[in-house]
């Protein structure tokens, strides 16, 4: 949410507001159209429920559940359990639409009808309470001096009142948009969330009823393979054609991928307050080649120098550098155009004289020079006082400074000053470039690893896709076989075409593992027996490694009963001379051992979520970890590290590693390529410690910039909070001032 710098009212302001207005209407045509298509997807899914209980119909029309002739030769009596199950589906389905109605629809509606109108609502309110304001005003300050006292008093009670309701409408508005503001942070993610895990629960419920009709469909199809035997060559040739052409669909769909930017903004004004001519020239000595400070800013009114002579409202700023200049009330409403036009007094050959040639008028004051007079009027004597101290103050220090000179030279760059823009072009930042030329070379690289030279499953010569989880080469035939397995057991990636997958620490993973390591883990069983020889499956059938002349059918029988069946992997188990297997994966983290790693992880149970907790039972915060039950579970309440006695005695963050993962060590052992084989294999990178402290905060803690950069880029929260309430951009800001860019711009962007 942007950040309201000040809340005093001023041309600044006022833009601030009008950008938070723009971007309120833009979002509300944005949750216009995304209504309608909710209401689409609504009506697609009432249609398709009413489309279920027509095709279970339909089904049972056809012959489910009669007994005649025609109805038993095609199977009739065995399709009626089919139609039941059909119109179970569809119930499944209209409750969804339900879900999606309320959870997504009518909480767009309320955000929309309420929060965006009261937006709109406010900016009226706000718009009225201004003309009144401007109204008391100009009465009130329009007074000659001899005016009545009790005329005074009451324009000025009006002028206070009209001040009040002013400053009532203007911050119900900034609450108004604040609070949308802080709102579409959560209330859409939210929303989606509450509907993908509706269509978790939809799709779950489907899952559990199939499952239960598993054994009949098996039963069915049993029955049905008798009457495919002949056809089966056919089938086959017909299933390899299916899958070249989806093979050539995902390289189609690949070459369309495209880059994200990030950027980034921020402002400030840093108002100082100053009395005496000294201190006036010691700040400005001080900021001469430095940081410019506002000694005095304000509204005064300007008189124009055009014959009519009309007061202007505009706001002026007194600076360290000897320069006041002031906003016009307008400013650019282009987009993309966050500059405020100002123009400048030149000080330097200028004196200032109280009252204006008009005597009559009060608080006026007048700053002359060779080239123009302004007449300036405050709202009140102590206002008018206070800026003509500090200009004659400035003045005097210009005329006594040895740096008049070089602020005569240098000056105020009228073109390119602007105090409303600070957007630098930092998005180049989160993107690393990468040329052709260097991914070419990836390729070559991996191939080059051991056993990488040849596909991991069937020996096809020069891999061009890989498994990122499981560390291997594979051919483009197999990649479709790994592909059909879930991202849950194979990530495929394609060597030449995901360009952005291939950075420095999953290069580095696969040049420790390689196909000849990963094989010897995943088909140990074959090493011990020979290669090709048959080795007894779970399922009864021998499974034999193929060769890239076998058929694709053959190739997705071994691929799945090696990594979805597991057949081939020698067990890790719990043996009396050996330690418990959370131990050993403890201290293959911890050496920063990827292979041993890798092997336990896919030969035992080794949990990649696994604390400090589980392997050492001597915890330093036993005795002090209350335990607090919520929704029936009892969890561990987060202590802030800052008062850990640990931690402070040995001045070291991470001396403390109770409720640590795995995570937390790799991070503290600060290799990316241990990291990445943690997160490949499903380990949490947002996972807390006993002190709240994610990975990403235990690598702010020690410094450790690239691997916090690392983590943020692999999707870590920014905004997590650990026991103490602080995010890992607040910690490394208590540690001094971050240097580091690009990890302002990673810590601050999400």
């Amino acid at each position: 949410m942007t950040a309201f710098v000040t809340l005093e009212d001023s041309p600044m302001f006022r833009k601030q507001i009008y950008s938070l207005e723009q971007t309120t209407d833009e979002l509300k045509d944005r949750c216009h159209k995304f209504h309608k298509g909710c209401k689409r997807f609504m009506v697609s899914l009432g249609e398709a429920y009413y489309g279920d209980l027509s095709f279970a119909d339909s089904l049972e029309a056809f012959g489910a559940g009669q007994d005649d002739p025609v109805s038993v030769a095609i199977g009739g009596p065995v399709m009626s359990k089919f139609t039941t199950a059909f119109r179970e589906l569809g119930s499944y389905k209209e409750l969804l639409r339900s879900q999606v109605e309320h959870m997504l629809s009518n909480r767009l509606m309320q955000f929309m009808n309420v929060d965006l109108q009261n937006v709109k609502d406010c900016r009226r309110r706000f718009d009225k309470a201004s003309a009144g304001y401007d109204q008391a005003r100009e009465k009130f300050m329009s007074l000659k001096k001899a005016t009545r006292v009790d005329i005074v008093a009451e324009l000025e009670e009006n002028l206070q009142n009209s001040k009040s309701a002013f400053e009532r409408c203007r911050f119900n508005l900034v609450n108004a948009l604040a609070n949308v503001e802080a709102k579409k942070k959560f209330e859409f993610l939210e929303s989606i969330s509450a509907v993908m895990d509706a269509h978790m629960r939809y799709f779950k419920q489907g899952y559990e009823l199939l499952s239960q009709m598993e054994p009949f469909i098996h039963q069915v199809l049993t029955y049905t393979q008798q009457s495919k035997e002949m056809v089966n060559v056919e089938q086959d040739k017909l299933e390899k054609r299916i899958q070249e052409f989806r093979t050539q669909s995902e390289l189609a769909n690949l070459r369309s991928s495209s880059n994200m930017q990030a950027t980034t903004s921020g402002d400030g004004l840093n108002i100082i307050g100053l009395s005496s001519y000294k201190n006036i020239e010691a700040l400005m000595q001080s900021t001469a080649n430095g940081e410019v400070q506002i000694i005095k800013q304000g509204y005064l009114l300007k008189r124009s120098s055009n014959l009519r002579g009309d007061w202007k409202r505009r706001f002026f700023v007194l600076d360290s550098h000897g320069t006041l200049y002031y906003y016009r009330d307008k400013w650019s409403k282009q987009p993309g155009d966050d500059n405020i036009g100002f123009h400048t007094v030149d000080l330097r050959t200028s004196t200032i004289k109280i009252d204006a040639e008009q005597t009559d008028l009060r608080f006026c004051f007048r700053i002359i020079s060779p080239a123009k007079t302004f007449t300036l009027q405050a709202e009140n004597e102590v206002d008018r006082m206070d800026w003509v101290e500090k200009i004659r103050g400035v003045i005097t220090s210009l005329l006594n400074s040895t740096l008049s000179n070089q602020l005569s030279s240098g000056g105020l760059d009228m073109d390119s000053h602007s105090f409303a823009d600070a957007n630098g072009a930092d998005a180049h930042l989160l993107e690393e470039s990468t040329s052709t030329k260097g991914y070419d070379n990836i390729s070559k690289i991996l191939r080059r690893i051991p056993g990488n030279d040849a596909c991991a499953e069937c020996g096809a010569p020069d891999p061009d896709w890989a498994s990122l989880n499981l560390g291997i080469l594979v051919c483009i035939e197999c990649s479709g076989v790994h592909r059909n397995l879930g991202v849950h057991i194979s990530k495929v990636r394609s060597l030449t075409l995901d360009v952005k997958v291939w950075e420095p620490a999953v290069v580095d993973l696969f040049c420790a593992l390689g196909n000849a390591y990963c094989n010897s883990v995943w088909e140990e069983l074959l090493l011990f027996q020979g290669q090709r020889i048959d080795v007894p499956n779970v399922d009864g059938p021998s499974v034999k490694k193929p060769t890239p002349k076998d058929a694709i059918s053959r190739k997705e029988k071994y691929i799945h009963s090696k990594y979805v069946g597991k057949s081939l992997i020698v067990r890790e188990t719990s043996q009396s001379e050996l330690p418990l297997v959370t131990i050993r994966i403890w201290q293959a983290i911890k050496t920063n051992n990827v292979q041993i790693a890798y092997r336990l992880f896919v030969a035992s149970d080794a949990f990649p979520n696994t604390i400090y907790d589980e392997v050492n039972s001597e915890l330093y915060h036993i005795s002090d970890t209350p335990m607090h039950k919520n929704n029936g579970s009892t969890e561990r309440k987060q202590f802030d590290p800052a008062l850990c006695q640990k931690i402070k005695d040995s001045g070291e963050p991470e001396s403390c590693l109770d409720g640590c993962s795995l995570l937390h060590i790799a991070c503290h052992v600060g290799d990316p390529v241990m990291l990445e084989l943690l997160l490949q294999f499903g380990a949490d990178i947002n996972f807390q410690d006993f002190h709240g402290r994610t990975p990403l905060h235990h690598c702010i803690c020690t410094k450790n910039n690239s691997l916090a950069k690392y983590l943020i880029r692999r999707g870590a929260s920014t905004s997590a909070k650990d026991g103490g309430g602080f995010t890992a951009l607040e910690r490394a800001m208590e540690l001094g001032a971050i240097t580091d860019e690009e990890l302002f711009i990673l810590l601050a962007g999400r």
